[in-house]
């Protein structure tokens, strides 16, 4: 558990709460037991309840995790009375991590974000932690220009589970994000007694980056569909022109299977089989057996 205060303002952070963690909120503050339920465990979806004295906000943010190469959501859940901000963080976030060391240790951050209310640090936190988000999606928007150019590299196989794990993050990207803009629009509209009148504007402009950032993760999504449908395109010409050619080089050889199968049956009496140059007779007809099959192939233009 860290805590900050400045003017007269207290930020208090605990990190994976435990037990005690709770039981330490129970005993020293009034807060419903609803709220002290809900941060016994993580929450799957966003949330805001606002009580008499204290309103409790539920966010989650999406964090790229490097060792499984995918997209997590990462809780922060926050208890905001009229002096103190209370965050819980559930996940690793490691920009949450820095910014708090940052408050703790650097004058001129806390004087930023400490210097009207509670509810203004809560708005200040929100902004840099929806900020932090952009590197991330700047990473997804390169692998997707990447795979674009790439696209017509004759590489379609190797493009395939590459396409498929970058839907996927663009997807939980999306998912995890978009529900936090309702929040936000609520807060905006609608700024109880606990939040106050001022921050209605405040909260209004994280609800705009909340949706840039969704409209930023959408247009991936859609590129990523397209590219998806065009690569699977190009697939399948590829399998078409591959087919084409097996089927003509089956014909083609048809002919000849078929000469060879009549004059290898083991009969008394075979046209042609005796007579001078039986042989090279038998490879004529062959052969032009062959080329009228590809002439007729080139007038229809099937080669």
């Amino acid at each position: 558990m860290m805590n900050i205060n400045h003017n007269n303002i207290k930020l208090t952070i605990i990190k994976k709460p435990e037990e005690k963690d709770i039981k330490f909120l129970k005993t020293n503050y009034n807060f419903h037991p609803l709220v002290l339920d809900e941060l016994a465990r993580p929450t799957f979806y966003p949330k805001m309840e606002n009580y008499q004295d204290h309103a409790f906000l539920i966010t989650r943010f999406p964090q790229f995790n490097r060792a499984k190469d995918e997209v997590q959501p990462s809780e922060i859940d926050f208890i905001l009375t009229k002096d103190e901000l209370i965050i819980v963080q559930f996940n690793g976030f490691q920009e949450l991590e820095m910014l708090t060391k940052e408050l703790e240790m650097e004058q001129p951050r806390r004087d930023e974000f400490f210097r009207v209310s509670s509810a203004f640090l809560l708005y200040k936190i929100i902004d840099h932690l929806l900020r932090s988000l952009y590197p991330q999606l700047d990473h997804i928007m390169k692998k997707v220009d990447n795979v674009e150019y790439r696209l017509f590299k004759g590489q379609e196989e190797k493009l395939l589970p590459e396409i498929s794990l970058l839907r996927r993050e663009v997807i939980d990207f999306k998912r995890i994000l978009n529900p936090n803009a309702k929040i936000l629009e609520e807060i905006a509209e609608n700024p109880k007694e606990v939040f106050g009148e001022e921050i209605s504007s405040y909260f209004q402009e994280l609800f705009t980056k909340n949706s840039r950032l969704n409209t930023l993760v959408e247009s991936q999504a859609e590129t990523l569909l397209v590219i998806h449908e065009t690569n699977e395109s190009v697939l399948s010409n590829k399998i078409s022109s591959i087919m084409k050619v097996l089927t003509m080089f089956s014909v083609v050889v048809f002919p000849l299977t078929l000469f060879a199968a009549i004059w290898g049956m083991n009969v008394k009496y075979m046209p042609l089989v005796g007579q001078p140059y039986d042989f090279w007779i038998l490879v004529s007809l062959m052969g032009v057996g062959t080329i009228i099959f590809l002439t007729v192939f080139k007038l229809k233009k099937w080669i």
